[in-house]
């Protein structure tokens, strides 16, 4: 019979919630902490152990998982006061899935090894939904013989499991990725508002577009949201807005050009701008129909419209 290890948890908002209620269906024993009443709650409503800070939370694990917003929340997390690091145990595992900067990842393992604890990064690929099913892509960065001590953990979140290399290199493919994802979702939101201020219906466009060559994974997926006039955030614009600055800093620190990637910060930013942060990443196309004055709806949301019909 396997041992499954005790897991810490730090982190249990839009994708750590539902990874942590996942692995005690799995019958994992969970120890979980996030600074939110709320999704505090619902994580011990699904039988998470909830610790009144990340050391609680991680003070009886074998493994401590985390998924945090952004670089401060990360170094917060585990090097502060009431971090991961003043109780993980020596021979703990740290798996951060956050997408953060990879110096900060080195940092936090650089102290981490003074306690004899070992971390990989291993942001993940997929939204909420994957989290909360097990169809998540892990992209590790760190010590193989680390990446055995957890696959069986990792498997049960996740489909595939892509060791990239040294500890960091998670964070460089996932980085690069989201640079990608985000100028996908920004020039469709602009070609489809351009499109229907042309005069073409937006359905139609989605329609033609979704089989045409320009079509990307994000345009199929949120796309049909944005007919809905649905833009209830799995990835907000706001981490939008974050990992493209890791791009921009990253390319920075590498003194490469990226202009591209500098003008979609640009689109990001004014969306947040205008007061749609907290909107779903493909709220961008709000930004471009407040420009043009048209709205890129189906005939479902149009005709639910107040005064429709």
């Amino acid at each position: 019979m396997t041992i499954r290890p005790t897991i810490g948890f730090v982190g249990l908002g839009t994708m750590g919630g539902p990874m942590a209620r996942r692995l005690v269906a799995s019958g994992y024993e969970v120890a979980g902490h996030d600074p939110s009443a709320d999704r505090a709650r619902q994580a011990a409503a699904a039988g998470v152990t909830l610790g009144a800070s990340p050391a609680a939370a991680a003070k009886a694990a074998d493994v401590v998982l985390s998924s945090l917003p952004d670089p401060v929340a990360v170094r917060q997390a585990y090097l502060g006061p009431d971090g991961v690091l003043s109780t993980a145990r020596p021979g703990t595992v740290l798996v951060d899935m956050s997408t953060i900067d990879p110096d900060t990842c080195r940092e936090v393992a650089a102290a981490a090894r003074t306690g004899g604890v070992d971390c990989l990064d291993a942001p993940v690929s997929g939204g909420p939904v994957e989290a909360g099913n097990g169809k998540l892509v892990f992209l590790v960065g760190g010590d193989a013989a680390v990446l055995e001590r957890v696959r069986p953990l990792l498997l049960t979140l996740g489909t595939e499991l892509h060791h990239i290399g040294p500890l960091g290199s998670g964070l460089v493919v996932k980085i690069v990725n989201n640079m990608m994802s985000m100028a996908n979702v920004a020039v469709a939101a602009e070609a489809m508002v351009l499109g229907v201020k042309a005069g073409v219906d937006p359905q139609r466009l989605f329609d033609i577009l979704s089989t045409s060559g320009g079509r990307s994974h994000h345009f199929l997926k949120r796309f049909p949201n944005v007919l809905a006039g649905d833009f209830t955030p799995n990835f907000s614009i706001g981490l939008s807005r974050k990992d493209v600055s890791l791009a921009l800093a990253m390319a920075a620190r590498l003194e490469m050009p990226v202009p591209l990637a500098s003008t979609v910060r640009q689109v990001y930013e004014a969306a947040h701008a205008q007061g749609f942060g907290q909107l779903d990443m493909a709220g961008v196309t709000r930004l471009y129909e407040q420009w043009t004055g048209v709205a890129v709806r189906g005939a479902a949301a149009r005709d639910a419209r107040p005064g429709a019909g």
